[in-house]
């Protein structure tokens, strides 16, 4: 509901005659300070509503980074390494026999 300029006129002039012009101030005054009131009751009563009805958001917690895999000593050696490695002559033991079986 909203009100016309002119319709706020007629209600100023008739509470201008009702109150006159020494009371008229004090009064509005007064309503100014009841609206005040009612819209700081009407501000808290809608926060607290918010507050209760949606509860705050939580942002979830990042997963804990996973540490990385352990090489496995075995595994073939991917990309330039494994063109970079020349094969032992000796055997992986080093006990003097060749990888072709003889000593």
């Amino acid at each position: 509901m909203s009100l016309q300029p002119n319709e706020v006129l007629i209600i100023v002039l008739v509470a201008l005659i009702v109150l006159g012009p020494k009371r008229l101030p004090g009064a509005i005054r007064g309503i100014g300070r009841a609206f005040r009131q009612v819209r700081d009751f009407s501000t808290t009563v809608r926060q607290e509503m918010d507050a209760t009805i949606s509860p705050p958001i939580v942002e979830p917690a990042s997963p804990p980074a996973r540490p990385p895999a352990p090489e496995d000593p075995e595994a073939e050696p991917e990309g330039d390494q494994a063109d970079n490695e020349q094969p032992d002559a000796a055997g992986p033991a080093g006990d003097g026999v060749t990888r072709d079986g003889a000593a």
